[in-house]
């Protein structure tokens, strides 16, 4: 199959060729992945968007062939980045057509003005200004999608994807690829700055809002706002 798009609405990625693995990472229409081997029933593959340190190539995993297409002709121009009618989630990827867009998979929706821009302009808002419309969206480990839940780092992925800033995957790489990082403590974080959290490593990210607050997912809360004292804080980043 060579490359392709995700025609579904979430694709899962999971760490191995079984159901029961658990989800890496998730993809949303008009996402690409690379297929490095081809099983049959499953699919071992990179996902080049998803950045991250365990394969240069993108992130590595294991997904099942249905609900991809050939990628050949298919090149999206539109991306999502507002909840609409027809339920697809942000960041997907679609091919304007007429009034509506099409689909990778042939289908043809219709969304409202202001759902969709041109691929590659980015939202006009804040980091804070994106995440707080996606209060009460629940917590799904390996979840980037936001029709059905994200993790942290999955909701930090897509806000600042539709914010034109391309950031790493995980919360480990968000971290650590970030362009300005410190270990210092939150009172020097600004608003919409990357706020993180672990023990011995980092294991949770969310956005700054001030006044020692942060926005997040956060297990079975889903997106919410925390304190950041009430976790235990690792450190914080800024990418703009």
């Amino acid at each position: 199959m060579g490359n392709g798009l995700i025609a579904a609405s979430s694709v899962p990625v999971l760490e191995g060729p079984e159901e029961d693995a658990p989800l890496v990472t998730e993809l949303v229409v008009g996402e690409r992945l690379q297929v490095l081997e081809d099983r049959g029933d499953w699919l071992r593959v990179v996902v080049p968007g998803h950045a991250t340190h365990l394969d240069p190539r993108g992130y590595p995993g294991w997904s099942r062939p249905d609900g991809l297409v050939r990628a050949s002709g298919l090149e999206p121009d539109l991306a999502v980045v507002a909840p609409n009618g027809a339920g697809l989630p942000l960041g997907a990827r679609l091919r304007r057509e007429g009034g509506g867009v099409r689909l990778p998979d042939g289908g043809v929706a219709a969304l409202e003005p202001g759902a969709v821009k041109p691929a590659g302009d980015p939202v006009r808002a804040s980091p804070v200004e994106v995440s707080r419309g996606l209060l009460g969206l629940p917590y799904r480990w390996g979840g980037t999608d936001s029709t059905t839940g994200m993790d942290c780092s999955g909701l930090v992925f897509r806000v600042m994807g539709l914010l034109g800033v391309a950031v790493p995957r995980d919360a480990d790489d968000q971290f650590g690829r970030a362009p300005f990082r410190s270990r210092e403590g939150w009172e020097g974080a600004e608003r919409d700055d990357l706020v993180f959290f672990g023990e011995d490593s980092v294991t949770h990210v969310g956005f700054y809002l001030g006044d020692g607050t942060y926005l997040s997912e956060h297990g079975s809360s889903g997106t919410v706002v925390r304190g950041v004292e009430e976790d235990p804080y690792w450190g914080f980043a800024r990418y703009a």
